[in-house]
């Protein structure tokens, strides 16, 4: 059937497979949360235990990735005895959603986990009759090309933890080392941020959200619209009910982006950290920022103060797409036998800041001429291509079928300008060229792969052939 790349990062464990790309993993959703919650004896996991988190504290676990382990859970009413049975549950769930995807299986998984835990990894896996392939690192999973003249970094983000894994660059790519800053992750600072709403509307209507769970809970479900907002707008108003009465308060990106700051220093201290160990004077730095990080208030700001510091954003599931690549890494693996931790892994290319796509060759002086979306080839013009979910404008518009979570209505243009064919961003889930997130004006090479969408909508640059090429 093929082979899926699962990510298994505990903000959002996310699997893919080639085609279609990113897969459901949690009802629509193609990211499962590392929660779980104990309701009326039964075990809840993924967004359906986070989307009551609030309404049943006592009862609930977001853990069980971060400390997984054996040891007996000191947690009164919790059905499972450890953070591994919690773990399993999760994974089990996930599996059952996707096994009728693929018939292999290789995992990306945080660098900071240790030899033990990756050995309960694979122990599940074998429970479930889950067939793995092998295990990389998310970090080298997501860092396929050279990145030359700088020290390489992967910056990402978990549930309770940032994390800085550096790739030493060679004949091949290594990782070497990862750096975690412990209880600064992601649920750290959901709880700043639902403070910040609150006491925003505490201020201008005296109505605390906080007060009772039910709105303390439609706080949290709602974190993610409040972060849409502001990856367009400095500002927003937002709206709450309680009871028959509704509320409103102005909330501001720059309180956001203060209350995070403690967060950023922390993730710059370890890239300081790396920096120091394993560069040289005059070197720089390149970051690869995963999804979850980029798209915080001022993370990418922050980060680009930092002197000799350039910037690439990886797409949603990059990891897991970047395992799909590896598999010829792995061999061919004997039913039954050892699971392979892969920590090195060959260059896609010598050159590019952009990462090229494996298997697409390059035409040197050679344009694309048009762009191809399915079995279509729409002509590169002058005129801007609009690129969404629009409905066709005078037949200068590529409208994005079938899966359209995450897709805007004018998500991006693709023209002519002269010599260069440019691609221009206009959405706000963000457009992905091989695998790195692009903002404003971008040139397009030949062979190059633009994703859009949540679900990973592919589009491809293409040339047609000359008479006297033929």
């Amino acid at each position: 059937m093929g082979l899926i790349g699962l990510e298994l990062s505990d903000a959002g464990i996310m699997a893919v497979r080639e085609l279609p790309g990113a897969l459901p993993v949690d009802g629509a959703s193609t990211e499962s949360p590392g929660y779980a919650l104990l309701l009326k004896d039964r075990l809840l996991v993924g967004r359906e235990a986070e989307g009551k988190a609030r309404l049943y504290p006592l009862q609930c676990n977001n853990r069980f990735w971060d400390q997984l382990s054996t040891e007996p859970l000191n947690q009164p009413g919790m059905l499972a005895k450890s953070h591994a049975e919690l773990a399993f549950s999760h994974l089990r769930r996930i599996w059952r959603r996707i096994q009728s995807q693929g018939d292999e299986l290789i995992l990306a998984v945080p660098g900071y986990l240790q030899r033990e835990q990756l050995g309960l990894i694979v122990s599940m896996a074998e429970e479930l009759s889950m067939p793995l392939k092998g295990i990389v690192g998310i970090g080298l999973a997501s860092a396929s090309s050279l990145w030359p003249e700088s020290v390489l970094l992967c910056v990402d983000i978990h549930l309770h933890r940032a994390e800085v894994t550096f790739m030493e660059q060679g004949d091949r790519i290594t990782q070497k080392e990862s750096l975690t800053a412990e209880g600064k992750g992601l649920a750290f600072l959901h709880e700043a941020w639902v403070k910040v709403v609150a006491d925003e509307f505490i201020h201008a209507t005296r109505f605390d959200p906080l007060h009772r769970a039910e709105s303390e809970q439609a706080l949290y479900d709602r974190l993610p619209e409040i972060l849409e907002a502001f990856s367009v707008h400095s500002s927003t108003t937002f709206e709450m009910t309680s009871g028959a009465r509704s509320y409103r308060a102005n909330l501001t990106r720059e309180r956001f982006v203060h209350k995070s700051g403690e967060v950023f220093w922390e993730i710059r201290q370890l890239v300081a950290a790396m920096e120091q160990k394993h560069g040289k004077p005059g070197q720089g730095v390149t970051l690869l920022l995963s999804h979850r990080l980029s798209r915080l208030p001022g993370c990418r700001e922050m980060l680009a103060a930092v002197p000799g510091v350039r910037i690439g954003e990886l797409e949603p599931g990059s990891a897991a797409r970047g395992a799909l690549a590896l598999a010829e890494e792995f061999g061919s693996k004997a039913a039954k036998g050892p699971v392979s931790y892969l920590t090195t892994r060959p260059l896609r290319s010598e050159r590019v800041f952009t990462p090229v796509a494996p298997g697409i060759p390059r035409a040197a002086g050679k344009r694309p001429t048009h762009i191809l979306y399915g079995d279509h080839a729409y002509p590169i013009s002058e005129r801007p291509l609009v690129i969404g979910t629009g409905e066709p404008e005078d037949g200068v518009s590529l409208r994005i079928e079938g899966q359209r979570e995450g897709v805007s209505r004018k998500h991006c243009t693709v023209q002519r300008q002269g010599p260069r064919v440019v691609l221009t961003d206009h959405s706000a889930d963000g457009t992905y060229v091989d695998g790195v997130r692009v903002s404003g004006q971008h040139v397009l090479q030949l062979g190059q792969v633009v994703r859009i969408g949540t679900l990973g909508q592919e589009l491809q640059l293409i040339a047609s052939v000359e008479a006297d090429e033929t």
